[in-house]
């Protein structure tokens, strides 16, 4: 019988606190540390709000930083030493759990702590929950369907080169835009040029409370619904223009 403790990797969805899984509810009641991730040493964690209202004992609630970064370096840094902290609490023989929005394994600063565990610390036990993505939550909320009889389906994180989405344009029935931020007016445009604006919904913090906004037909978007999109944002497209 292993002498470690065990982590729990937990998907609470997009942000809706009764949208976490049963299953989800039980383990962060059960473990004796959530460990919870936020872009900055002095920013809020947006998963640390989602959890609380369903924490019914008293676990120790760590925050790990994980900057919105692309310097591969530092976030390196910030990855070695999530795993290292959490490693130290699962070697005391404490049960541990991370939270992370939307589903673990998808697109998720998950994935790279559970890399790092399983590089660095191959003697831990590891288990993963899945939780609803931001990708099929904003299609319920939209109203739209993601794939019929035997319609394929791509989803892609927006580049900062809009033009690589034309290709998926041209293959997909439904293409689901995750990660459109600032990059919204480009995409807009790229949309407007393949005749799918009016085929195209913006969903934008889906699931939270006062704050879920959706927007059916592109054509109808402000000047400043395109400078204030915000980064919790997906866009569907159904590719089929008749």
């Amino acid at each position: 019988m292993s002498k470690f403790g065990k982590l729990y990797g937990i998907g609470i969805g997009p942000g809706d606190t009764e949208l976490l899984t049963i299953k989800a509810k039980n383990v962060l009641n059960s473990v004796d540390v959530i460990f919870t991730p936020r872009s900055a040493p002095k920013r809020d964690s947006i998963a640390r709000k989602i959890i609380e209202p369903v924490l019914s004992v008293r676990a120790q609630i760590r925050e790990l930083t994980f900057p919105m970064t692309k310097d591969r370096g530092e976030l390196e840094k910030y990855w070695a030493a999530a795993a290292s902290e959490v490693a130290g609490i699962l070697q005391g023989g404490k049960n541990a759990a991370f939270v992370t929005l939307g589903d673990p394994f998808f697109y998720s600063t998950y994935i790279y702590l559970y890399r790092k565990l399983k590089e660095e610390h191959p003697e831990l036990n590891v288990v993963t929950l899945p939780g609803i993505s931001s990708a099929f939550a904003s299609a319920s909320a939209a109203g739209v369907p993601i794939a019929i009889g035997d319609e394929k389906v791509a989803v892609i994180p927006l580049s900062r080169d809009i033009r690589t989405i034309r290709p998926y344009l041209d293959m997909f029935d439904t293409l689901i835009i995750l990660k459109v931020g600032d990059k919204l007016r480009g995409l807009v445009e790229a949309l407007a040029e393949a005749g799918l604006l009016t085929n195209a919904v913006l969903v934008q913090k889906v699931s939270q409370a006062g704050d879920e906004r959706i927007i059916h037909d592109l054509t109808k978007l402000t000047e400043d619904d395109l400078n204030e999109v915000g980064y919790l944002s997906t866009v569907i497209v159904k590719t089929d223009k008749q």
